[in-house]
């Protein structure tokens, strides 16, 4: 049978899984069985269920629970809340200050959660009645919060980031240096936006003038999320200095999550049992998912589709650059109807040995992945920060959700534009570890 033949099956077999409703790690897992009866035969089955647990059973891989179990202690047990009142008190006076709030809040919550929902319920929960009050458009202040509460999956420690750097073979430390940068660059565009918008159209996000805030009363705030920059360095400082890998981090992370939760007096014994339960229930799924797509990896490496796929893009007549950028093409369009997950369980065995075969930085196109996928859970009309803004803000229509987060998308596109131009962008502080 011809490789594309095979690819076309494949293809046609997945969405149909997935569009029955069927969750993601089971529709894996069903394509997988019925593909190796197709073309590895019955034995084939015994081959493949011998290489899932060496697929999840690493020691990369138990980072992924601690991260979440962080971001679920941070987020049940409010500090983050903790973290949006004292960034206000220093920049409440700006034109379209709440809006920035937001990017800002949704940039360093990021930096401890690494879970996109969980920014989001928080900075929507938190802001978007006050943005109410003060007069805010739907726009600005719904946009601003899918956008920074995306962030997540950039800004490290993000789950997606290590489930995407073990599933393309990278080092799951210097990845997530490498996303720090590209993190902070969104971050800049999306506060570019947010100010020039707010100026252009002051009726749109009217000016907010908070209380007198005394120097004091700054300082006060400063004291306050001081301690969280210990989770920061906890989390990203002791990789980046080669102290500790990403496992070891993590746990290090969860460490300073207890002592904070502590220290602010909002540590107790339900909310710990919330977070272990949902943290659970998340890495199971996930972990099912990477099983299942260890399978799919290895049968279209059988089958040869793979190899042939690497040899015909090796051999393409037009820039590999131009490659490149039909690969995010057709990943903008798969994020218009699957999450973020399945996306890479589809593309990753596909476009990774085509891009070392072409001799790009794997880890330059990891990053412009991970931003790919991250626009996915903002882009109509599936993506999944949309219906998580709609729970928040029943009287806001789907239509208003969308042109909200319309604009941060196109931010988003700009980002990658210039990670693409500027490779050193992405790659110069991951050389510097």
């Amino acid at each position: 049978m011809e490789w594309w033949v095979i690819l076309i099956i494949t293809g046609v077999l997945l969405m149909s899984f997935f569009l029955s409703g069927l969750e993601v790690a089971f529709a894996f897992f069903l394509f997988n069985i019925i593909a190796t009866l197709i073309w590895m035969g019955p034995q084939g089955l015994g081959l493949l269920a011998k290489t899932i647990f060496p697929s999840i059973g690493c020691f990369a891989m138990v980072a992924v629970p601690m991260f979440i179990f962080m971001g679920e202690l941070m987020f049940r047990t409010g500090i983050a809340t903790v973290m949006i009142d004292g960034i206000a008190v220093w920049i409440g006076r700006i034109r379209g200050s709440l809006s920035l709030i937001a990017v800002a809040a949704g940039t360093l919550f990021g930096t401890m959660s690494g879970a996109s929902m969980s920014s989001v319920a928080v900075l929507g929960s938190t802001l978007v009645p006050e943005m109410r009050k003060q007069g805010y458009s739907k726009e600005m202040s719904i946009g601003p919060i899918l956008g920074a509460g995306g962030l997540a999956m950039i800004v490290p420690p993000t789950i997606l980031g290590i489930i995407l750097a073990n599933l393309a073979k990278l080092s799951v430390g210097k990845f997530l240096i490498a996303c720090i940068f590209p993190g902070l660059v969104m971050g800049g565009m999306y506060t570019a936006y947010i100010i020039g918008r707010a100026y252009l159209q002051p009726h749109l996000a009217p000016h907010y003038a908070p209380p007198d805030v005394t120097w004091s009363k700054r300082l006060r705030a400063l004291v306050s999320i001081l301690p969280l920059t210990l989770l920061i360095f906890l989390v990203l400082g002791v990789v980046f200095i080669g102290v500790a890998t990403p496992t070891e981090a993590a746990a290090l992370g969860v460490s300073g999550a207890f002592i904070l939760a502590f220290a602010y007096r909002r540590l107790n014994w339900e909310t710990v049992k919330e977070s272990v339960l949902e943290t659970v229930k998340v890495t199971s799924m996930m972990l099912l998912i990477i099983a299942g797509s260890l399978t799919f990896s290895q049968i279209l490496a059988y089958t040869g589709a793979a190899a042939a796929l690497v040899n015909m893009a090796s051999n393409l007549s037009v820039s590999p650059i131009l490659v490149v950028i039909a690969m995010q093409c057709m990943l903008l369009l798969l994020g218009t109807f699957i999450d973020g997950i399945s996306m890479m369980m589809i593309t990753v065995p596909l476009y990774f040995p085509v891009i070392m075969a072409m001799g790009f930085d794997p880890y330059w196109f990891a990053v412009i992945m991970l931003v790919n996928i991250e626009m996915g859970t903002t882009s109509p009309p599936f993506g999944v920060l949309l219906f998580v803004m709609k729970g928040l803000i029943p009287d806001a229509s789907m239509k208003d959700i969308y042109l909200a987060g319309i604009p941060f998308i196109l931010c988003d596109i700009c980002s990658i534009a210039i990670f693409m131009i500027f490779p050193i962008v992405v790659l110069w502080l991951p050389s510097m570890m």
